[in-house]
């Protein structure tokens, strides 16, 4: 996205990339002989993401509804199985001893009842202060003491919503994740697969793009940067290549192996090993027929406390490939160490669980398993930080990733809030062409005087997130300090170049 913005503006753009293919963790499986497609990556994005949809719309893709939510999937608690319209209604069905206030409320309401006080405490107390406060709790401390839910109450979230992958991270993290990820708000996916976008900004571009191509280091001279093309361990086989500026997209993983003369300053090099990324493990499973269609299921997915965690169906006429499991973080534990037939094969055993034996007679023997802790370019699957309680001292300031180091800037969904969206990788890399194209660039010794600058907190500085549809939004409490304003390249013009040579990137 920055390379088409930076190129639209008149400077002169070269892509490096690692991998053999355009796309990061945009991952689409195609399905040979049946032509299904399963999402390995990014699936689906909220309403709220506008930058995504109008890039879509300017782009001539088509989005159609992802279905999130279908009241006739099931809900599976160790030997008891309920509709979700059941658990909607009387969730303590499923053999949760919860306090009377708690009882008949859907899980998605008694969370909310117990996010309410941290949207009281934001009002009155501020965002500065109210994020100070919370950064240091997990959810789950948030649940059972500011949230004053009971322990069986906060069980039903881990195991019915799967806030329990949440429960030792930070309660910042959980709240930013639940405006963008809630069963009651509206998805939509790309027509014939999220990989299509990724194609069709590669066809808008007339830049060079290098596959294959890991940037081992990064020198800076005075008035230009030296990128050092090849593995980072076969230094007599690298290439270099000068520009102007650089812009990093890695993840922090790739960003840690990768060599910096002169280093990173220190507040760099701790940024980048506090980031700590989930793994991500999906598994499609292929059917003769969509069984699940007979138990009146058009979408939507099953939550169980199997190892298999939830099970997302596919849309009506988008064929019979099952994302049997999707697990991030802890829950991918089960699956690790496994090889790809037994992961295929536990995931087997849990949709049989739900749907019951007919499963094993249709199931045709082929799936996909994808892990993303085990991706040699992203080593991840995102950020979700956990809580750290050095933080609360007084004069702690958080690392503001849209701070260049002299001629290097960086972008990416770990750069920006909320993590692990495509939204905020785009929205990074628009506000990192933004800066790039207004700057007129010194030598990096007089670069580094302002690198201690002392900087307001932003509590959230990226699009803001609703705590909920509905009952409490939280756009107006916490808004960045700073406005920025994005390229005009999603409506189709150009932005004016702001350097009075072309530089290359």
């Amino acid at each position: 996205m920055a390379a088409k913005v930076l190129s639209d503006a008149g400077h002169k753009v070269t892509i490096l990339e690692a991998a053999n293919r355009i796309g990061g963790r945009i991952l689409t499986y195609r399905d040979e002989k049946t032509g299904w497609i399963g999402e390995l990556g990014a699936m689906r994005i909220p309403m709220s993401h506008r930058i995504l949809h109008a890039l879509c719309k300017s782009l001539g893709l088509n989005l159609t509804k992802f279905i999130q939510y279908d009241e006739n999937a099931w809900t599976q608690v160790g030997d008891m199985k309920l509709r979700n319209y059941v658990v909607e209604k009387m969730p303590e069905k499923l053999g949760y001893d919860l306090r009377p206030q708690e009882k008949g409320h859907a899980p998605e309401d008694i969370f909310q009842m117990a996010l309410n006080k941290a949207i009281i405490d934001i009002r009155k107390m501020g965002c500065r202060k109210a994020m100070r406060k919370f950064d240091k709790l997990t959810l789950l401390e948030y649940l059972l003491n500011e949230g004053n839910l009971s322990q069986p109450a906060a069980n039903l979230l881990g195991d019915v919503m799967s806030k329990d992958r949440f429960f030792h991270r930070s309660f910042l993290e959980a709240l930013r994740a639940h405006g963008s990820l809630s069963d009651r708000l509206r998805y939509s996916r790309v027509e014939g697969g999220w990989d299509l976008l990724p194609r069709a900004l590669l066809s808008t571009l007339s830049v060079p793009i290098l596959l294959r191509t890991p940037v081992a280091a990064v020198k800076q001279e005075a008035h230009e940067v030296h990128v050092h093309i090849g593995t980072w361990h076969r230094d007599r086989n690298q290439k270099t290549m000068v520009a102007d500026v650089v812009l990093l997209t890695a993840t922090g993983p790739a960003l840690q192996r990768m060599k910096f003369s002169p280093p990173l300053p220190r507040k760099w090099q701790e940024a980048l090993r506090e980031l700590h990324y989930e793994p991500a493990i999906k598994v499609y499973l292929s059917f003769r027929r969509p069984f699940w269609h007979e138990e009146h299921i058009q979408g939507g997915h099953s939550n169980t406390d199997r190892p298999s965690r939830v099970i997302t169906y596919p849309s009506p006429g988008e064929g019979s490939l099952l994302l049997a499991s999707y697990t991030w973080g802890d829950a991918t534990a089960p699956f690790d160490g496994l090889s790809t037939e037994d992961t295929m094969h536990l995931a087997l055993d849990d949709v049989a669980a739900l749907h019951g034996p007919i499963v094993y007679r249709l199931w045709d023997g082929t799936g996909v398993v994808k892990r993303w802790a085990e991706d040699p370019h992203s080593q991840g699957g995102f950020v979700v930080q956990p809580p750290t309680l050095w933080r609360a001292k007084e004069g702690w300031e958080e690392f503001d990733w849209t701070d260049p180091y002299g001629r290097i800037y960086f972008a990416g969904e770990h750069t920006a809030y909320p993590h692990g969206w495509m939204e905020t990788a785009v929205k990074s890399a628009l506000r990192a062409a933004v800066s790039i194209n207004g700057q007129t660039h010194s030598p990096i010794n007089s670069q580094e005087k302002s690198l201690h600058k002392e900087k307001a907190l932003h509590a959230e500085d990226e699009e803001p997130a609703r705590v909920a549809e509905g009952p409490v939004d939280c756009q107006p409490l916490c808004r960045s300090h700073t406005e920025t304003t994005y390229p005009s390249t999603l409506r189709g013009t150009a932005t004016p170049n702001a350097t009075s040579r072309t530089p290359e990137y």
